[in-house]
């Protein structure tokens, strides 16, 4: 078994965000001597995963708490994973000064006691979770002088334990601020609607890294003496002064990464900027990707980031499988593989990339279970992810994908089983997106016994999505029997991590509704999904039930509309340039595929491996001056389906009906001419014969 820390050693460091077992969670890291164990050959750095947060450290209830004065008072769990750390000499990322989540809403109130807007009680009775989601009414605020030395004496403290206590040599970076951006929420720089931003304004941000910036300096000299360290030796002293990042999300999108660089650049008359200042050592990119995101455009980012600080550090990645079937771990690994070769490509070329932590250690205890987005599984055997990025730095080669064939047949899920027991709904294909969960029930059924529920939601963007991948490069109708007390159903495609509405359809009547679309799924992908949602009134999370759900197949179209097409070069040795043009098309209105050529072996095939084992039809649209047009199925050996005479200068209709064996592993059908003229084609449709 490959070590990574050795294999990227001259590179970055590699972490791994870690939690401590406790009485409720029993498969966390800390206190399992196997984990334990993993960690310390795999890895030289770790974060907590929650302990550090200032839910759990902010001792407003604690006797040292003033109105003016918040100390930090340091859990059980998270003493105990610093002394774990500094035992095992493994390197700790500090997670998190400020943040607006996993952060007591007592902090922000006078008297730190909080007044809430309550929820209407009859939501209460159908979702209790949501007491926990009142918002805090501003009449509790405290001022803004309040808060700041509030936030001032909370970072102070913190750092004054960890240098008093002998951690200054073990932490060696802290998130000063995290997820502060959410251009949703409309403010005029950007920034959260947070308590933060609400009590103390848009500057809030500079003032934790000024606080942080002033503690680190104040406190690694005062304790110099008891790291060895000569208070007077400015170089010494960067020896125990942690480096202090600002973290984020979906930080490579960007508007988002505009904002960023945007708020830590922002100056104002009574201060200068975050950067301007010099209180920003890095950017922490989070890294929460799916198999389909684009490298190109994180690293881009992450270039980006780098010429406005000295350190980049990939801080929470983890990368979400989007496949369902046996190739699910493969493209994950092909994507660990990718992103992992352009990090070394890019610390090759001088950008400062200093660590980069995965979130978590195996998937059993990812924060998103189901997605299995890590290295390890539960049993803590290796994963083909972790190949993959063994493979980055050593030149290994993955290898292919296992060859899949597509189920194609129409669908009909009406949630009745025949052994009389309720179905599993992901062995249906049926699966939560976002957090809560869906479960079968017979509390609201459209007919038959069962219907599949999702009572448990947390946001509009949560619901249920149904796995589609068999039927990407077709086109489906798709159709649901939804029943939802919200303003409005929504049923989205999600087609390789860009999201497109299929349909929409008012609810809210306490009845069964009818919601149903076509859609053309894009060719080329991995994964493709279909998501119901709900559209809700402001302050309500509504159950969500599903029945009686029908996918039909239409058929593979190719009109050449849209940016990707199936259609690829074809030739022995002389090859022709294929181009989507708007100048002819069948119907005069749109597009085509343009094949120029100069020689007559120089053709052109369309991907149609969707349908291997099953008997075709096929239908193309042929423009050409030449005499003859053929069509056929391209292989070792290439097989000629039908012959068409063709009306020179004309559309001309090309059709056959054909089988394609178990046998192939790709299936291409071509098209060529008997002469060498250039040729345009459009309008190809393959369906079920």
């Amino acid at each position: 078994m490959s070590v990574l820390k050795e294999l990227y050693r001259e590179y970055f460091r590699l972490g791994v965000a870690c939690e401590r077992i406790n009485e409720n969670w029993k498969n966390h890291e800390i206190g399992n001597p196997d984990k334990e164990k993993l960690m310390e050959e795999q890895f030289n750095s770790m974060t907590f995963g929650n302990e550090l947060k200032p839910m759990y450290n902010m001792g407003f209830a604690s006797a040292a708490a003033r109105e003016d004065f918040l100390p930090f008072v340091i859990n059980p769990a998270a003493k105990a994973m610093l002394d774990w750390a500094k035992e095992h000499s493994m390197p700790v990322r500090g997670h998190v000064l400020v943040w607006h989540s996993q952060c007591p809403k007592e902090v922000f109130c006078k008297g730190y006691t909080p007044v809430t807007f309550p929820t209407d009680p009859e939501i209460l009775k159908k979702n209790p979770m949501m007491k926990f989601f009142e918002k805090l009414n501003p009449v509790c605020y405290v001022d803004r002088e309040t808060m700041l030395k509030r936030l001032k004496s909370y970072i102070f403290t913190l750092m004054e334990y960890m240098y008093a206590n002998g951690y200054a040599d073990t932490i060696y970076a802290w998130d000063v601020v995290n997820e502060a951006i959410e251009l949703a929420d409309k403010t005029p720089t950007g920034l959260r609607d947070s308590y933060w931003y609400q009590v103390i304004g848009d500057d809030f941000i500079y003032w934790s890294f000024r606080y942080a910036k002033d503690a680190v300096n104040e406190m690694s000299a005062k304790y110099a003496a008891l790291y060895g360290v000569d208070a007077s030796d400015a170089e010494a002293l960067r020896g125990i002064q942690p480096k202090l990042f600002y973290n984020d999300y979906n930080e490579w999108m960007a508007d988002k990464k505009a904002a960023i660089l945007a708020i830590l650049d922002r100056s104002t008359e009574a201060h200068g900027s975050v950067f301007g200042e010099g209180l920003i050592d890095g950017i922490g990119m989070q890294g929460h990707l799916s198999d389909n995101n684009d490298v190109a455009e994180y690293i881009a980012a992450l270039r980006e980031y780098a010429d406005h600080v000295s350190e980049v550090q990939i801080t929470e990645l983890d990368v979400k499988c989007t496949c369902t079937n046996a190739n699910a771990e493969y493209y994950q690994a092909v994507f660990y593989k990718s992103l992992f070769d352009e990090l070394v490509k890019a610390k090759q070329e001088g950008v400062n990339i200093t660590s980069v932590t995965f979130w978590g250690l195996t998937d059993d205890n990812s924060w998103i279970r189901g997605a299995n987005p890590l290295l390890f599984r539960g049993d803590l055997s290796c994963k083909k992810a972790y190949e993959a990025v063994v493979y980055a730095a050593t030149g290994g080669d993955l290898g292919e994908p296992e060859k899949i064939l597509c189920d194609l047949s129409d669908r009909l899920y009406d949630f009745t089983s025949k052994d009389g027991k309720a179905p599993d709904p992901e062995a249906l294909g049926f699966r939560m997106r976002g957090f809560g969960e869906i479960a079968i029930t017979d509390r609201k059924v459209h007919s038959g016994t069962w219907a599949l529920a999702n009572e448990r939601r947390f946001g509009d963007w949560c619901g249920i999505s149904w796995d589609a991948s068999d039927f990407i490069g077709q086109t489906v109708e798709i159709s649901a029997w939804i029943w939802n007390t919200g303003r409005e159903v929504v049923l989205v495609g999600d087609f390789g991590g860009s999201f497109t509405q299929i349909a929409a359809k008012q609810t809210g009547t306490a009845e069964w509704v009818s919601i149903s679309g076509k859609v053309q799924i894009p060719a080329g992908l991995h994964s493709a999904g279909f998501v119901f949602q709900v559209r809700e009134e402001e302050g309500e999370i509504s159950p969500l039930y599903l029945d009686d759900m029908t996918v039909k197949l239409i058929g593979q179209e190719e009109s050449f509309e849209n940016g990707e097409h199936i259609a690829s070069i074809r030739g022995a040795g002389h090859l022709p340039f294929i181009t989507v043009v708007d100048n002819q098309s069948r119907d005069g209105k749109g597009h085509s595929l343009l094949v120029t050529r100069q020689e007559k072996d120089a053709t052109v095939k369309f991907g149609a491996s969707s349908y291997i084992g099953r008997k075709i039809s096929v239908t193309a649209y042929v423009k050409t001056d030449d005499h003859l047009i053929r069509m056929g199925l391209d292989g070792a050996v290439s097989t000629l389906w039908t012959e068409t005479a063709a009306v020179p200068g004309e559309w001309t209709k090309v059709t056959a009906v054909a089988g394609l064996s178990e046998d192939l592993h790709t299936a291409e059908i071509y098209l060529e001419t008997d002469g060498n003229a250039d040729f345009y084609v459009d309008d190809i449709f393959i369906c079920p014969a």
